[in-house]
């Protein structure tokens, strides 16, 4: 199923709204460099969402420094490294990520992924948006709800205009936002307090000791990144076939493992500076730096660095629901997407802390099964190669993969551990945080490398 794209020609043109939704990415519409998916990655990357998360290491945590920094780093290895590979399926495939997931899913059975993609969508854009808002009322004086709409019709234009607008503009994004958070990095790491014990009484205590805060840490840089990888091959479909896959993955691994990094420590050391602040409104993080000049400069980067997100959440949102098949068209599912993110946003911007760990964690809990899958699809199951009809056949109703994700949950639940629900197991050892994500992972990928294995034999 192709693109009617004999009326109207995208290309590589930034000014007009990209007139393909779902549809394959035929060769004459094949265009842009590898090195766009490194400054895409990069600026989605380098905002205050990512540095809170670092935050929550300590004030949720209550983990040290050095402690906190290793969690992160392995964290962030894991998720980058999945996020890497499900990206060097645009190219090959000419697909967004949740069309290929109709392959070990079957049409029908991709709903449900598709539907929780969606909400999901929304979600991130309220999560990222509280944060840019709270920026827009800090620097400019006004109140929440006229921030929330500045932001808002600002982050939903950019989406409505789609994939080469998107890629422009973290493009400029990616450079601007580094430099304003070198400033803040020379503060935060020059006045943090490294030699702080581990807190045992953080203020989420059901991780019990240090191990506990250890796994948690790791969980949620894993999950952070993890949520990004439902959307790895939407900015990567329209590469030519021709790009190398090793660096597609290389681009895509390695800005996120950066960027998402370096904001993440950033975030752990003004946390050790500003303990009280930890658990607040993440913008005091910043009013309290110094030189005076630097704060102004630091609220508008986290501004923009909430556009460079959210945009990202709004397009891929606005993909999924096309995916389910909601009857509009993209740029109307964008508007959407972002007109109920913003609902959410204004309902919820005042708990943030527990609000975004939460969210954080009830996201793993079925991107991680759903990534063990696909991936175990593309490169066990098919080895790469689908034929494009495939993805579009609305036979093929429920196939074996969604089986081997719901089993997947499931046995993963008695592991959850987080302020809506700790299972039994959790309950019973809380030295091992939350270890369902890795559960629920090598279980999805070991059930349906069993089960998947038929489905390639002939006929």
């Amino acid at each position: 199923m192709a693109a009617d794209q004999g009326q109207v020609r995208y290309g590589d043109e930034v000014a007009q709204i990209e007139p393909i939704g779902i549809e394959h990415i035929e060769e004459s519409e094949r265009h842009g460099r590898v090195s766009s998916i490194f400054t895409l990655w990069f600026g989605a990357n380098v905002e205050l969402a990512t540095l809170t998360t670092g935050v929550a290491a300590v004030g949720l945590f209550g983990l040290n420094f050095w402690q906190a920094a290793l969690g992160l780093v392995v964290g962030n290895l894991l998720g980058a490294t999945v996020l890497g590979l499900v990206s060097t399926f645009g190219p090959r495939l000419g697909v967004p990520q949740m069309v290929h997931s109709r392959a070990p899913f079957g049409f029908l059975g991709n709903f449900l992924p598709g539907a929780f993609n969606l909400v999901a969508g929304a979600l991130w854009f309220a999560v990222n948006t509280v944060l840019g808002t709270f920026a827009f009322t800090t620097l400019l004086g006004t109140n929440f709800g006229v921030g929330l709409g500045v932001m808002a019709l600002a982050q939903i234009v950019i989406a409505v205009y789609g994939y080469n607008m998107i890629h422009a503009v973290e493009r400029i994004m990616a450079g601007l936002l580094t430099l304003v958070f070198i400033g803040v990095s020379i503060f935060a790491f020059s006045h943090a307090h490294y030699a702080l014990p581990f807190n045992g009484h953080a203020p989420l205590g059901q991780y019990a000791g240090l191990s506990g805060g250890m796994i948690e840490a790791v969980g949620l840089a894993f999950s952070y990144l993890l949520g990004w990888t439902v959307f790895g091959s939407d900015y990567t479909r329209y590469l030519p076939r021709t790009t190398a896959p090793q660096a597609v993955f290389i681009n895509a691994a390695g800005a996120n493992f950066v960027a998402a990094l370096w904001l993440e420590l950033v975030g752990v050391a003004l946390a050790t500076v500003f303990p009280k602040a930890a658990n607040g409104n993440p913008i005091t993080l910043l009013t309290g730096i110094h030189p005076h000049w630097l704060i102004d400069l630091a609220l508008l980067a986290v501004i923009f660095g909430t556009i460079t997100a959210n945009v990202l959440n709004i397009y891929s949102g606005s993909l999924s629901a096309l995916v389910i098949n909601v009857p509009i068209k993209r740029w109307v599912a964008a508007v959407a997407v972002g007109l109920v993110g913003a609902i959410v946003a204004y309902i919820g911007h005042q708990s943030y802390y527990i609000d975004f760990e939460n969210f954080l964690f009830l996201l793993g809990y079925w991107l991680a099964p759903w990534t063990a899958v696909v991936l175990v699809d593309f490169f066990v199951i098919h080895r790469g190669q689908y034929p494009t009809a495939l993805f579009y056949d609305p036979r093929r109703l429920v196939r074996r993969g969604f089986w081997a994700w719901a089993v997947a949950i499931v046995v993963s639940i008695p592991f959850f551990n987080q302020a809506l629900y700790v299972g039994p197991i959790a309950a019973r050892y809380g030295h091992l945080g939350d270890i369902s994500y890795y559960v629920s992972f090598l279980v999805a990928g070991a059930l349906y490398w069993i089960l998947g294995r038929p489905e390639t034999k002939p006929r």
